[in-house]
């Protein structure tokens, strides 16, 4: 069977090849390889065409910049395989990946599988998405273990899809965290899905992206996924919905971090149109924040500053330990 592989590459000249070369070199060869180029202004293009002109697999789209989820839509309206895999530009994969995750769905009849990750820095690796023991799995346990993100997590791109699955179902265009709004969709559609501990995934880790850098107002989007995430789970699988409540949570308080520490590192960053609404939401589940065993100590404070308005927590956060304290934090959240 064909397996529509789809690529987003958007100014990934440095990676772009070593992508390419992962796809073109594994051990399951009956592969439609869609590239979307999402309107990069540097070599990535030059480097895809290289590899299109030798290999009669590929499938080129070039488009003007409409972000991730705009990209994967358009390799999706082109694919023809029975089975969407997807790939970002600046990452690669394992040879023998995709021959391993199509065996895990056909002899267990599941209609995602998916692999273990591994995170590349630039001097260190970390497994990621990884249990000690593989797994098959019926939806809600699969959507279960969705809502823990232990081993099975929200990204896209180490997973295999049955193309059915994306009959009705488009990656969400202008959003940020386009994989958290639409991964459980697609499990809730599945019967059956299995897991593999196997490494497949080399999901590299760039300093210079969008979700590593100041913050944008657009990060906001993390708090709308996970509410939708729980509106899903609270009509079908309530007993599954305590977890998101936390998530979501998490999510908020986390957005006032970032948005401190941007302003006392960027002189040109202002948050006072956007914070209140978020404090509103800390005040209301301050008990929560408070007494939470999964609260770091630093949110903890946080959200008894929250207490006293945003400009109350920006001055103490500049002018005590407080600032210390919470960019001692950010080193390790970075």
């Amino acid at each position: 069977m064909k397996i529509s592989v789809i690529v987003t590459a958007y100014n990934v000249e440095k990676y772009i090849a070593k992508c390419l070369q992962s796809i073109v070199s594994q051990t399951y060869q009956n592969l439609e390889i869609i590239v979307v180029n999402d309107g990069s202004n540097d070599g990535t293009l030059e480097k895809i065409s290289r590899f299109a002109q030798t290999d009669q697999r590929f499938i080129v789209i070039n488009q003007n910049n409409g972000g991730l989820s705009s990209a994967r839509n358009a390799g999706l309206m082109l694919a023809s395989g029975a089975y969407i895999g997807f790939i970002d530009g600046d990452d690669y994969i394992a040879l023998d990946m995709y021959e391993h995750l199509f065996k895990l769905a056909v002899e267990n009849d599941s209609e995602i599988s998916m692999c273990a990750v591994l995170k590349v820095y630039n001097s260190y690796f970390e497994k990621d998405c990884y249990n000690e023991t593989s797994r098959v799995m019926n939806k809600q346990e699969a959507l279960q273990a969705l809502v823990e993100e232990e081993y099975v997590k929200h990204y896209a791109c180490n997973k295999l899809y049955k193309a059915s699955l994306f009959a009705k179902i488009n990656y969400p265009v202008g959003k940020l965290y386009e994989d958290i709004f639409t991964t459980y969709k697609l499990f809730g559609l599945a019967n059956k899905l299995a897991y593999s501990n196997k490494v497949g995934y080399y999901y590299v880790q760039r300093q210079g992206s969008i979700l590593r850098s100041r913050f944008d107002e657009r990060k906001l989007d993390c708090i709308s996924a996970f509410t939708e995430f729980k509106d899903y789970v609270d009509k079908h699988y309530p007993a599954l919905s305590g977890k998101l409540r936390w998530r979501v949570n998490l999510s908020v308080i986390n957005s006032l971090f970032d948005m401190l520490k941007s302003e006392a590192v960027y002189s040109d960053c202002q948050y006072t149109n956007i914070a209140p609404k978020l404090i509103t939401h800390v005040r209301k589940n301050l008990l929560f924040y408070l007494f939470s065993t999964e609260i770091s100590r630093e949110y903890r404070v946080l959200s008894v500053l929250s207490l006293g308005g945003y400009s109350f927590m920006k001055l103490l956060f500049k002018k005590t330990v407080i600032r210390r304290m919470v960019l001692k934090k950010s080193a390790n959240l970075a």
